[in-house]
């Protein structure tokens, strides 16, 4: 495919995109926003809250670096996403703005947290000192770059943006979570080196979420399929891990942005295919674009769709034999 140097046109860095096959410039491959496929106006693909697509793809971005024919964030159609998987095209990830309002965070205590873990798997290494461009400080900052003029979506001065970006790491900086060795200026970027107090913060937060005990399950829901439930139930439990079924939840979100957070928060995610559920299909599909462990189950017999059939699954002839397997593939697949 023919490269060309451009600006991405969510975080405005200097990056690379591709002409697709079909003759639109679509695919990017961005240092900061990760690898995705979009026209050039993603506002127009789906009212997309540009400030939170930004902050969304610098937290969640697949390595720029990796062949882009792997995992990538698309606005195509989920319908769409799986007939590119089936032809061999990569591993899509449908994106729209309902997904990235659900991510978004809804305190500002909430992207304090977001924060510290990006910079933690950015510093891997105990006090080390790490640099990210400008671009990167103001998407995983959360500093909102566009405002709203007369009906036109705007850039906002770089004072203003260098001005917030200096008021969260003071933030940061006041809470003792980072050492930070110099203001952001714009012809500057600051060192940054986590401290004792973030790295507490850090293993409260996995504690109660991705790395904690909660594995959301997803699966058909009904009266027929109680034995099953239950069976996946106590594996899990024996794993010494909670089980999540969305039905048994109180919420007051709509199912789908309420069903993604849990798989965000997840350790991981055991998912039941015997009833080929469109549902644990695309919930399947999510956890994997975040790049969490999924355990798969299906009834003996049963064809599943070939781009999973070859995936190592837990295969079953009655709910008898799920609670044991399910419980030996915990422990033995997951830290």
């Amino acid at each position: 495919m023919e490269e060309e140097k451009v600006l991405c046109p969510v975080c405005r860095t200097r990056t690379c995109r591709y002409v697709g096959n079909n003759g639109k410039i679509n695919f990017y491959r961005c240092p900061v926003c990760g690898i995705y496929q979009a026209e050039s106006n993603w506002n127009a693909q789906g009212n997309f809250d540009m400030n939170h697509l930004a902050a969304f793809l610098a937290h969640n971005a697949f390595d720029a670096n990796d062949n882009f024919e792997k995992r990538y964030y698309t606005t195509e159609s989920k319908e769409i996403c799986d007939e590119l998987q089936k032809e061999g095209r990569g591993r899509p990830i449908h994106i729209d703005s309902e997904i990235v309002e659900a991510w978004y965070p809804k305190s500002f205590a909430e992207k304090i947290d977001r924060i510290l873990l990006y910079i933690s798997n950015h510093a891997p290494h105990l006090g080390q000192t790490v640099r990210f461009s400008a671009e990167q400080l103001y998407s995983f900052l959360f500093i909102e770059r566009y405002e709203s003029s007369s009906g036109r979506l705007e850039l906002r001065p770089s004072d203003a943006l260098c001005r917030e970006g200096n008021f969260m790491l003071a933030c940061l900086a006041e809470q003792k979570y980072i050492q930070n060795h110099q203001g952001l200026q714009c012809d500057r970027v600051p060192a940054i080196t986590l401290m004792p107090p973030a790295y507490a913060r850090i293993d409260e937060i996995q504690k109660n979420t991705a790395n904690g005990k909660n594995v959301l399950v997803a699966m058909k829901f009904g009266d027929d399929t109680k034995p099953l439930r239950e069976a996946i139930r106590k594996g899990i439990q024996e794993a010494e891990y909670s089980a999540i079924f969305i039905d048994e939840v109180q919420h007051n979100d709509f199912i789908t942005p309420e069903l993604l957070k849990y798989i965000r928060d997840s350790k991981f995610v055991v998912v039941d295919l015997t009833h080929k559920n469109n549902g644990a299909y695309f919930e399947e599909g999510y956890a994997m674009g975040l790049g969490k462990p999924v355990i798969q189950l299906c009834k003996q017999g049963t064809r599943l769709h070939f781009d999973i059939a070859q995936k190592n699954t837990i295969i079953w002839a009655s709910e008898d034999d799920i609670s044991e397997q399910l419980r030996n593939r915990i422990v033995a697949t997951i830290d």
